[in-house]
């Protein structure tokens, strides 16, 4: 049953904790559609794509902003309590400093849920539909965005001239094929137009024309009526969408699939980064539990500073991550990828725990 106290507490941490996820989240996703801007930009893209873009990036950004929100809404939160005295009343009157975990520690047990949710099946599933969208996008840029009468570049190994355009039909087409170790490939045509092959390519398809290529010993000329380019735009996706290869897309299943698979052909390194990601996935919803014993005691010492407060997140997110990172480099180095997963999360609750020891010895709500 929820005392006073606990109710008090709660409503001081759920405010700051819903204000800070919503700007949190707004701020990751308007980053990672700058970050994307020569695809999300194109002139193909509709307010359409941009939403869908967003609603597949949410899921990911969210296991992100979650544990960072918490712990911005218990500094804030608990911060407030101590900076008024409230909390040296309740100290004066035999309040026992343990009690003002127990509701951080219910919001981060629901957050944890919820954030195993997102890591586990939202987040592969929303990446999933960021690279569908994404590489439908830069197909659409690639095809519409090709000027009459200029030298286009833009397509992957291709140079493309086109005198005229009417409608989705072109007139007058000129196209270098940069491919192979000989003269590049020079085909004249006098129409031609761009379509959507499936999956990972585009089409173009010309009608009337000649192939030109350059030999030791002359010319070599070959005349057609029909003929077709098949454009790959996997380049373009993995220099501009971070997200192609992200092994956050897969699946539980086929992550433990590829880890076997890497097992087999002795490839420790790609082994050991997936492994991690397995064990991401359950070590980052623990984070919020950990932030709830790490953050009650360093809001008791800000003492509502705002500055603080936000400080002290920005440092621990922050730490965080660089912990992550190291965790994944002593990975891929040999150290047993599940420890590598919950390192972050064993250093944080060592120093809550530690923290919190402090604070039951000092006391709480202190004088300044």
């Amino acid at each position: 049953m929820m005392t006073l106290l606990d109710r008090l507490v709660l409503r001081e941490i759920l405010v700051p904790l819903g204000v800070g996820l919503l700007a949190i989240l707004q701020l990751l996703v308007i980053l990672q559609l700058l970050q994307l801007n020569e695809v999300v930009f194109g002139s193909a893209v509709s307010l359409a794509d941009l939403g869908r873009v967003t609603a597949a990036l949410a899921p990911h950004f969210l296991v992100v902003a979650v544990p960072l929100a918490f712990m911005l809404g218990v500094q804030l939160g608990l911060g407030r309590l101590a900076g008024d005295q409230e909390l040296l009343a309740m100290s004066a009157a035999g309040f026992d400093p343990l009690r003002l975990y127990r509701v951080p520690i219910a919001i981060g047990v629901a957050l944890a849920v919820a954030v195993a949710a997102l890591a586990r099946w939202a987040e592969p599933w929303g990446l999933q539909q960021l690279n569908s969208v994404l590489n439908d996008v830069i197909k659409r840029n690639l095809k519409e965005g090709l000027t009459p009468g200029v030298f286009n570049d833009n397509l992957p190994r291709f140079m493309i001239f086109v005198g005229e355009q009417d409608r989705e039909m072109w007139k007058g087409v000129l196209i270098e094929d940069d491919v192979g170790d000989g003269a590049p490939l020079l085909a004249l045509a006098e129409a031609g137009k761009i379509e959507d092959a499936g999956t990972e390519a585009l089409s173009l398809h010309l009608f009337n024309g000649e192939l030109h290529r350059g030999e030791a010993k002359g010319e070599t000329v070959a005349r057609f009526d029909q003929g077709s380019f098949l454009v790959g735009v996997q380049d373009p996706i993995a220099k501009r969408n971070r997200f192609y290869n992200n092994e956050a897309q897969l699946p539980a299943d086929m992550l433990r699939a590829r880890i076997a698979d890497y097992r087999k052909q002795g490839w420790k390194m790609m082994e050991a980064r997936l492994s991690v990601e397995l064990a991401r996935r359950w070590a980052v919803p623990l984070a919020c539990l950990m932030f709830a014993l790490l953050g009650v005691p360093l809001a008791v010492v800000a003492r509502g500073i705002r500055g603080s407060a936000y400080l002290i997140t920005l440092g621990a997110f922050v730490a965080f991550y660089a912990l992550s990172r190291l965790a994944l480099a002593l990975a891929e180095g040999g150290l047993d990828p599940w420890i590598a997963g919950f390192l972050p999360d064993a250093v944080v609750a060592t120093l809550g725990v530690s923290y919190t020891v402090q604070l039951v010895r000092s006391g709480v709500g202190k004088p300044r």
